[in-house]
């Protein structure tokens, strides 16, 4: 019996939305994933407004000329700037990323919020630090430079100096706000002696609620075309070589 599968495409601003890729494929690995990586203008967290949704806008509609079922916006920033946008301007899914705001503040009493100054100013992390403000004392970081010293430091090989970039504090726990982070999960939580929370599982979960019934075929709007699911992920965009080269041999996605 032929089964149907989803095409699936995965944006960010460079290299971070591959945290996200890896995350999406371990949970769902029925899809073909295109990953469209707009690498020679990230960082996105210190644009205008305006600017970034230009980006976002003319990377989504690419992919979607190639046929996608949904896209994940795998960009904290992007996200928070333009995914209402977006979904308003084109048919298919537009899943985006939250910071795990909710679950890291049922377990903390003191939380630090890391992100890029255009997603720490975003309304949509004001309401979800607004939500768990009673259970727990949060407090927002914006990183101007974070995101981009990471890009640099595995792309090209630059020093990185993770101290620079994050405030003295004690707190229990550490919320990643932009997906570039999550490649110093590690390194964050040495730092604060701390538990780190990304919102990497929660896209892909959501991502896999959206379509999976679709692949079934249990869905009013069934996907029908042939299974090609599992195979080499499909790299799009100005960056496509470099985040080709960092996906096969960075020891994160080591298991695909």
């Amino acid at each position: 019996m032929e089964q149907n599968t989803a095409r699936v495409g995965v944006f960010d601003s460079g290299i971070g939305g591959l945290t996200v890729l890896s995350a999406c494929r371990r949970i769902f690995p029925s899809p073909e994933y295109l990953y469209y990586g707009d690498n020679p203008n990230a960082p996105y967290g210190a644009k205008s407004e305006a600017e970034i949704l230009r980006l976002v806008r003319d990377a989504v509609g690419k992919l979607c000329e190639e046929g996608v079922d949904a896209v994940v916006l795998a960009c904290n920033t992007a996200t928070a700037v333009c995914a209402e946008a977006l979904r308003s301007e084109f048919s298919v899914p537009i899943i985006g990323m939250e910071p795990a705001v909710k679950p890291a503040a049922a377990t903390c009493k003191r939380l630090l919020v890391l992100a890029t100054p255009r997603t720490a100013e975003s309304e949509r992390l004001r309401k979800l630090v607004s939500a768990s403000a009673a259970r727990c004392d949060i407090t927002v970081h914006a990183a101007p430079r974070l995101a981009g010293c990471i890009e640099r430091a595995l792309s090209f090989g630059e020093p990185l100096r993770l101290c620079e970039h994050l405030p003295q504090g004690d707190y229990d726990g550490v919320v990643l706000g932009c997906t570039h982070y999550v490649y110093m999960k590690r390194e964050i939580g040495d730092f604060y002696r701390a538990r780190v929370f990304d919102g990497n599982e929660g896209a892909a979960n959501r991502l896999r609620s959206l379509l999976g019934k679709r692949i079934s075929g249990t869905d009013d709007h069934p996907i029908n075309r042939a299974c090609f699911g599992g195979g080499e992920v499909i790299f799009l965009g100005n960056g496509a070589e470099t985040n080709k080269k960092l996906y096969n041999t960075n020891k994160c996605f080591i298991k695909f």
